[in-house]
């Protein structure tokens, strides 16, 4: 379905979506190593609060999955 989209909206051409997807899931890649690189340290320590490092890697993950579905469904 096509809509119409009124004039006063932005609407950015399909190659800058797809710099945006593309950098969005590299910025989801950095998030989830972070993450990880998180996770090991208390792991070590025998820390069991590792909130932040699990935030990390769920963010990283979704933002991974959404722009790479993005990418290679685009058109």
């Amino acid at each position: 379905m096509n809509f119409p989209i009124p004039d006063f909206i932005p609407v950015p051409s399909a190659e800058t979506m797809q710099l945006i997807s593309i950098i969005s899931l590299i910025v989801g890649i950095c998030v989830t190593v972070v993450g990880v690189l998180f996770l090991f340290p208390n792991k070590r320590k025998g820390k069991e609060k590792n909130t932040l490092a699990w935030i990390l890697i769920c963010v990283g993950v979704l933002l991974i999955a959404n722009h790479g579905i993005q990418l290679i469904f685009g058109r």
